[in-house]
């Protein structure tokens, strides 16, 4: 018998009421958006439970309440770890209705490949074993959840370039957190190996714990703070401790991991013209980066309370801001793309 689950930790919905068993193998769900936001409605995650020796047909049918960017929801995923399997969805209104087969066994029925707090706790794990790479707890968020920044490279005071990697302000991202793991995976390659006095680097896998523990959209918590869009002066704990982080760091670089809906753009937003020129001409031969890019021109000085504008216009922070969609990626291409970012940085600023 099938048996969907939303009692752990990063489900969306949480509330059992929001999870509607329609027929014997078919079931209605209503994701949770925490501030009402449709355009960024997207966060989904359920498991689902087989206990028959055989794959299984499933109704699913989710209720987004959202008829405006309903054609970003026409599928879901199904799996786990790295590997997912595609199942397409009709639309009808604000619902999309999608036949999924169900292997024996625990799976996860999600939007986007999942990244939960558990990777982030292996990440620190190997970083207390290991030599290169160290980890700092920031700071903890509203809900005592510690924020983890993983480094390598020289001392910060003493290297010339000092790398800010942020990935995951927005829960639902999840191609922001494989990203910045790809590009994590690049610099112990790389910084930790071959020129650790020029580097210092300083990772933020997951920026928003408690949006991620609790399976929102966008904010820290219902009624809390969007940690890309908002200042350290509005008090929220998570806000407060990624800007001391950044106080501390004095970054002469920022790489801002995002994924976003777009299917067929990534996008860019970019402190300094020069930096994204060369960015873009390093990345030009790159197969995983094949898509045109959704340019945004932040050098003059501006009024947005982003963590790039207040590290460019404290430090003279050389920022990029990076987005890139799930449509037609995979867990794997996703780190990928996270590597060649770093690479392409590198020989960009050498």
């Amino acid at each position: 018998m099938i048996q969907l689950n939303t009692s752990f930790e990063g489900a969306n919905p949480r509330n059992a009421a929001a999870v509607e068993r329609t027929g014997e193998s078919a079931f209605l769900v209503r994701p949770y958006s925490e501030d009402g936001d449709d355009n960024y409605k997207f966060s989904l995650l359920v498991r689902v439970s087989n206990d028959a020796t055989r794959s299984a047909p499933v109704e699913f049918t989710a209720d987004w309440a959202d008829s405006v960017y309903i054609s970003c929801r026409d599928y879901v995923l199904l799996g786990r770890g790295d590997r997912w399997r595609y199942f397409p969805a009709r639309m009808d209104g604000a619902l999309a209705r999608a036949e999924v087969i169900v292997p024996p066994g625990r799976h996860e029925l999600a939007l986007h490949p999942t990244y939960g707090l558990d990777r982030l706790r292996t990440w620190a794990r190997r970083a207390e074993q290991g030599q290169t790479l160290k980890v700092r707890e920031l700071g903890r968020t509203r809900q005592a959840r510690p924020i983890l920044a993983l480094e390598l490279g020289g001392a910060p005071q003493e290297a010339r370039h000092r790398l800010a990697v942020m990935a995951r302000a927005h829960p639902y991202e999840t191609g922001g957190s494989f990203a910045a793991e790809g590009a994590l995976r690049q610099l112990i390659k790389t910084v930790g190996a071959s020129t650790p006095a020029d580097w210092h680097a300083s990772v933020v896998l997951i920026a928003n714990p408690d949006g991620v523990a609790d399976g929102l959209c966008k904010r820290t918590a219902q009624g809390g703070a969007d940690p890309s869009h908002i200042g350290p002066d509005c008090g929220d704990p998570t806000v407060v401790v990624l800007h001391q982080w950044l106080d501390e760091l004095k970054p002469t670089l920022m790489l801002d991991f995002h994924s976003w809906m777009y299917r067929y753009q990534d996008g860019m937003t970019y402190t300094d013209d020069g930096l994204s020129r060369q960015f873009r001409e390093q990345l030009a031969t790159s197969r995983d980066l094949d898509r045109a890019w959704k340019l945004s021109d932040h050098t003059a000085p501006g009024k947005m309370p982003a963590p790039w504008h207040y590290c460019r216009d404290r430090f003279g922070t050389r920022s990029l801001v990076l987005s890139f969609g799930w449509y037609g990626r995979t867990v794997p291409h996703m780190r990928r793309i996270g590597a060649a970012v770093v690479s392409a940085l590198t020989e960009s600023v050498a």
